[in-house]
Protein backbone atom coordinates (compact mmCIF):
# COMPACT_ATOMS: atom_id res chain seq x y z
CA UNK A 1 0.00 0.00 0.00
CA UNK A 2 1.47 2.96 -1.12
CA UNK A 3 -0.11 6.65 0.25
CA UNK A 4 -1.07 9.62 -1.99
CA UNK A 5 1.81 11.92 -2.94
CA UNK A 6 2.39 15.00 -4.69
CA UNK A 7 4.81 13.27 -7.34
CA UNK A 8 2.20 10.45 -7.95
CA UNK A 9 -0.53 13.47 -8.71
CA UNK A 10 1.78 15.10 -10.83
CA UNK A 11 2.42 12.34 -12.88
CA UNK A 12 -1.44 11.61 -13.58
CA UNK A 13 -2.01 15.93 -14.22
CA UNK A 14 1.20 15.58 -16.69
CA UNK A 15 -0.10 12.38 -18.49
CA UNK A 16 -3.48 14.21 -18.98
CA UNK A 17 -5.27 11.43 -16.88
CA UNK A 18 -7.36 12.88 -14.76
CA UNK A 19 -9.95 9.86 -13.42
CA UNK A 20 -13.05 11.61 -11.45
CA UNK A 21 -10.83 13.96 -9.29
CA UNK A 22 -10.37 17.87 -11.05
CA UNK A 23 -6.70 18.22 -10.37
CA UNK A 24 -6.91 21.11 -7.92
CA UNK A 25 -9.09 18.74 -5.56
CA UNK A 26 -6.81 16.26 -5.78
CA UNK A 27 -4.14 18.36 -4.98
CA UNK A 28 -6.09 19.74 -1.99
CA UNK A 29 -6.39 16.04 -0.59
CA UNK A 30 -2.94 15.27 -1.25
CA UNK A 31 -2.06 18.41 1.06
CA UNK A 32 -4.73 17.69 3.76
CA UNK A 33 -3.41 14.38 4.20
CA UNK A 34 0.28 15.46 4.42
CA UNK A 35 -0.20 18.08 6.68
CA UNK A 36 -3.13 16.38 8.98
CA UNK A 37 -1.55 13.40 9.29
CA UNK A 38 1.14 15.31 10.87
CA UNK A 39 -0.98 16.59 13.68
CA UNK A 40 -1.06 13.67 15.81
CA UNK A 41 -1.86 9.78 15.45
CA UNK A 42 -5.44 9.97 15.52
CA UNK A 43 -5.60 12.43 12.49
CA UNK A 44 -3.31 9.83 10.72
CA UNK A 45 -5.28 7.20 11.71
CA UNK A 46 -8.80 8.57 10.74
CA UNK A 47 -6.99 9.39 6.70
CA UNK A 48 -5.50 5.90 6.65
CA UNK A 49 -7.24 5.21 3.16
CA UNK A 50 -6.17 8.00 1.69
CA UNK A 51 -4.12 5.92 -0.03
CA UNK A 52 -2.78 4.72 -3.53
CA UNK A 53 -3.88 3.09 -5.67
CA UNK A 54 -6.98 3.59 -5.81
CA UNK A 55 -8.82 -0.10 -5.67
CA UNK A 56 -9.19 -1.88 -9.07
CA UNK A 57 -12.14 -0.87 -11.14
CA UNK A 58 -12.89 2.27 -9.26
CA UNK A 59 -10.95 4.67 -11.47
CA UNK A 60 -8.71 4.67 -14.97
CA UNK A 61 -5.62 6.64 -12.67
CA UNK A 62 -3.61 5.59 -9.36
CA UNK A 63 -4.13 8.26 -7.56
CA UNK A 64 -8.44 9.63 -7.84
CA UNK A 65 -9.86 10.61 -4.46
CA UNK A 66 -13.55 10.67 -5.79
CA UNK A 67 -15.44 7.88 -6.77
CA UNK A 68 -17.80 6.41 -9.73
CA UNK A 69 -20.21 4.76 -8.63
CA UNK A 70 -20.28 5.19 -4.68
CA UNK A 71 -22.26 7.58 -2.11
CA UNK A 72 -18.20 7.95 -1.09
CA UNK A 73 -15.13 8.77 -2.51
CA UNK A 74 -12.11 6.48 -2.79
CA UNK A 75 -10.98 7.81 0.34
CA UNK A 76 -12.72 7.50 3.51
CA UNK A 77 -14.63 10.68 5.22
CA UNK A 78 -14.53 12.22 1.16
CA UNK A 79 -17.43 12.79 -0.98
CA UNK A 80 -17.56 14.10 -4.55
CA UNK A 81 -21.18 14.56 -5.09
CA UNK A 82 -22.65 16.58 -7.76
CA UNK A 83 -25.87 18.14 -6.95
CA UNK A 84 -26.96 21.54 -4.83
CA UNK A 85 -26.82 20.16 -1.73
CA UNK A 86 -24.78 17.77 1.03
CA UNK A 87 -27.37 15.05 0.28
CA UNK A 88 -27.62 14.98 -3.27
CA UNK A 89 -26.47 11.78 -4.08
CA UNK A 90 -25.73 12.26 -8.17
CA UNK A 91 -22.60 10.36 -8.97
CA UNK A 92 -20.38 10.51 -10.78
CA UNK A 93 -20.34 14.16 -9.48
CA UNK A 94 -18.18 16.94 -11.02
CA UNK A 95 -14.88 15.83 -9.64
CA UNK A 96 -15.15 18.54 -6.68
CA UNK A 97 -14.86 17.47 -3.04
CA UNK A 98 -18.04 18.46 -1.37
CA UNK A 99 -18.58 16.49 1.51
CA UNK A 100 -15.95 15.75 4.39
CA UNK A 101 -17.39 13.59 7.07
CA UNK A 102 -14.57 12.32 9.51
CA UNK A 103 -17.26 11.31 12.45
CA UNK A 104 -15.16 9.06 15.59
CA UNK A 105 -12.21 9.15 14.89
CA UNK A 106 -11.14 10.98 18.06
CA UNK A 107 -9.20 13.65 16.13
CA UNK A 108 -7.22 16.35 17.83
CA UNK A 109 -6.70 19.91 18.18
CA UNK A 110 -8.53 22.93 17.15
CA UNK A 111 -11.16 23.03 13.73
CA UNK A 112 -8.30 22.54 11.37
CA UNK A 113 -7.88 25.66 8.59
CA UNK A 114 -6.75 23.21 6.34
CA UNK A 115 -10.03 22.21 5.91
CA UNK A 116 -10.15 26.09 3.47
CA UNK A 117 -8.60 23.42 0.81
CA UNK A 118 -11.88 22.13 -0.30
CA UNK A 119 -13.43 25.51 -1.33
CA UNK A 120 -16.91 24.15 -2.54
CA UNK A 121 -17.93 21.75 0.46
CA UNK A 122 -21.58 21.41 1.00
CA UNK A 123 -20.58 19.16 4.52
CA UNK A 124 -18.30 19.79 7.01
CA UNK A 125 -18.56 17.08 9.52
CA UNK A 126 -16.10 16.53 12.23
CA UNK A 127 -18.34 15.02 15.23
CA UNK A 128 -17.33 13.00 17.91
CA UNK A 129 -13.76 13.58 18.25
CA UNK A 130 -12.00 15.39 20.81
CA UNK A 131 -11.60 18.96 19.26
CA UNK A 132 -10.67 22.28 21.39
CA UNK A 133 -10.89 25.42 20.98
CA UNK A 134 -13.46 28.07 19.70
CA UNK A 135 -15.82 27.69 16.55
CA UNK A 136 -13.72 29.74 14.28
CA UNK A 137 -14.33 32.54 11.87
CA UNK A 138 -12.47 31.19 8.70
CA UNK A 139 -15.32 29.23 8.38
CA UNK A 140 -17.51 31.82 6.53
CA UNK A 141 -14.95 32.86 4.34
CA UNK A 142 -13.96 29.13 3.32
CA UNK A 143 -17.25 27.77 3.10
CA UNK A 144 -20.11 30.22 1.78
CA UNK A 145 -22.35 27.46 0.35
CA UNK A 146 -22.09 25.19 3.44
CA UNK A 147 -25.28 23.06 4.01
CA UNK A 148 -24.05 21.08 6.84
CA UNK A 149 -21.94 22.25 10.07
CA UNK A 150 -21.42 19.36 12.26
CA UNK A 151 -18.67 19.88 15.17
CA UNK A 152 -20.92 18.04 18.26
CA UNK A 153 -19.32 15.24 20.60
CA UNK A 154 -16.07 17.28 20.86
CA UNK A 155 -14.77 19.64 23.45
CA UNK A 156 -15.45 23.44 21.90
CA UNK A 157 -15.56 26.44 24.23
CA UNK A 158 -16.68 30.12 23.84
CA UNK A 159 -19.84 31.02 22.83
CA UNK A 160 -21.90 30.84 19.28
CA UNK A 161 -20.38 33.38 17.64
CA UNK A 162 -22.50 35.62 15.38
CA UNK A 163 -21.00 35.47 11.76
CA UNK A 164 -22.30 31.52 11.66
CA UNK A 165 -25.32 33.77 10.26
CA UNK A 166 -23.40 34.82 7.56
CA UNK A 167 -23.26 30.97 5.55
CA UNK A 168 -26.99 31.96 4.50
CA UNK A 169 -27.10 28.42 2.96
CA UNK A 170 -27.03 26.22 5.77
CA UNK A 171 -29.50 24.12 7.00
CA UNK A 172 -28.23 22.46 9.41
CA UNK A 173 -26.29 23.77 12.53
CA UNK A 174 -24.99 20.90 14.97
CA UNK A 175 -23.06 21.88 17.93
CA UNK A 176 -24.27 19.86 20.52
CA UNK A 177 -22.61 17.42 23.27
CA UNK A 178 -19.52 20.33 23.92
CA UNK A 179 -18.52 22.94 26.83
CA UNK A 180 -20.12 25.70 24.61
CA UNK A 181 -21.19 29.14 26.77
CA UNK A 182 -23.04 32.16 26.49
CA UNK A 183 -26.10 32.94 24.83
CA UNK A 184 -27.87 32.30 21.53
CA UNK A 185 -27.17 34.67 19.32
CA UNK A 186 -29.89 36.66 17.87
CA UNK A 187 -28.56 36.91 13.96
CA UNK A 188 -29.08 32.85 13.65
CA UNK A 189 -32.98 33.80 13.37
CA UNK A 190 -32.16 35.71 10.11
CA UNK A 191 -30.82 32.53 8.21
CA UNK A 192 -33.18 31.83 5.79
CA UNK A 193 -32.27 28.02 5.48
CA UNK A 194 -32.05 26.58 8.83
CA UNK A 195 -33.99 23.45 9.05
CA UNK A 196 -31.92 22.02 12.29
CA UNK A 197 -30.51 23.99 15.02
CA UNK A 198 -29.05 21.64 18.11
CA UNK A 199 -27.21 22.89 20.70
CA UNK A 200 -28.08 20.45 23.45
CA UNK A 201 -25.50 19.18 26.59
CA UNK A 202 -23.99 22.38 26.56
CA UNK A 203 -23.46 25.05 29.12
CA UNK A 204 -25.28 28.21 27.47
CA UNK A 205 -27.60 30.03 28.58
CA UNK A 206 -29.85 33.11 27.88
CA UNK A 207 -33.42 32.88 26.15
CA UNK A 208 -34.94 32.10 22.51
CA UNK A 209 -34.45 35.26 20.95
CA UNK A 210 -37.56 36.86 19.12
CA UNK A 211 -35.69 36.86 15.17
CA UNK A 212 -36.12 32.78 15.71
CA UNK A 213 -40.20 33.34 14.62
CA UNK A 214 -38.16 34.75 11.07
CA UNK A 215 -37.44 31.05 10.90
CA UNK A 216 -41.20 29.36 10.64
CA UNK A 217 -41.15 28.43 7.55
CA UNK A 218 -37.51 26.32 7.77
CA UNK A 219 -37.28 25.15 11.30
CA UNK A 220 -38.24 21.57 11.77
CA UNK A 221 -35.28 20.22 14.37
CA UNK A 222 -34.83 22.27 17.59
CA UNK A 223 -32.71 20.47 20.44
CA UNK A 224 -32.03 22.64 23.59
CA UNK A 225 -32.27 19.87 26.04
CA UNK A 226 -29.19 20.01 29.03
CA UNK A 227 -28.32 23.79 29.17
CA UNK A 228 -29.28 26.60 31.14
CA UNK A 229 -31.93 28.43 29.21
CA UNK A 230 -34.91 30.19 30.28
CA UNK A 231 -38.05 32.27 29.78
CA UNK A 232 -40.17 31.03 27.11
CA UNK A 233 -40.66 29.55 23.78
CA UNK A 234 -43.27 32.14 21.76
CA UNK A 235 -40.01 32.59 19.68
CA UNK A 236 -40.91 29.39 17.61
CA UNK A 237 -44.35 29.23 18.05
CA UNK A 238 -44.71 29.46 14.36
CA UNK A 239 -42.66 27.09 13.18
CA UNK A 240 -43.88 23.70 11.65
CA UNK A 241 -41.11 21.45 14.47
CA UNK A 242 -41.36 17.72 14.14
CA UNK A 243 -38.48 17.07 16.54
CA UNK A 244 -37.77 18.87 19.60
CA UNK A 245 -35.56 18.61 22.87
CA UNK A 246 -35.92 20.59 25.73
CA UNK A 247 -35.66 18.83 29.34
CA UNK A 248 -33.21 19.79 31.53
CA UNK A 249 -33.59 23.58 31.09
CA UNK A 250 -35.20 24.52 34.64
CA UNK A 251 -35.52 28.43 33.82
CA UNK A 252 -37.42 27.82 30.50
CA UNK A 253 -41.19 28.72 31.32
CA UNK A 254 -44.38 29.92 30.28
CA UNK A 255 -46.90 28.58 28.10
CA UNK A 256 -46.28 25.54 25.94
CA UNK A 257 -46.74 26.84 22.14
CA UNK A 258 -48.74 23.95 19.96
CA UNK A 259 -45.64 23.90 18.10
CA UNK A 260 -43.65 22.44 20.77
CA UNK A 261 -46.19 20.35 22.56
CA UNK A 262 -47.18 18.33 19.86
CA UNK A 263 -44.01 17.98 17.97
CA UNK A 264 -42.01 14.62 18.41
CA UNK A 265 -39.52 14.44 21.43
CA UNK A 266 -41.33 17.10 23.85
CA UNK A 267 -40.74 16.50 27.34
CA UNK A 268 -40.42 19.30 30.22
CA UNK A 269 -39.12 17.06 32.80
CA UNK A 270 -36.96 19.66 34.89
CA UNK A 271 -38.42 22.74 33.18
CA UNK A 272 -40.63 25.29 34.04
CA UNK A 273 -42.75 24.56 31.22
CA UNK A 274 -46.79 25.20 31.90
CA UNK A 275 -45.67 27.54 34.64
CA UNK A 276 -45.88 31.03 34.44
CA UNK A 277 -42.69 32.88 34.01
CA UNK A 278 -41.92 34.58 37.58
Amino acid sequence: MRYLTATTLVICILTGVQGFTVPDEAAAAVTFYDEMSKVGPSWANALSSWHCPTPAGSSNVSCDPCGVDSWWGNFVHLGCRGGSTQDDATIPGRGIVTNIHITDEHITGPVPQQTCLFKNLKELDLDGGNLSGTIPEFLTTCFPDLNELDLSYNQLTGTVPAFISKITTMTELELESNKLTGTIPPELGSMPSLTSIRFENNKMVGTVPNSFSNLSDTLFIFFLYGNDFEGDLSAVSGANLGVVSTAYNPKLCGMVPASVRWAHGYNPLNTSLGMPCM
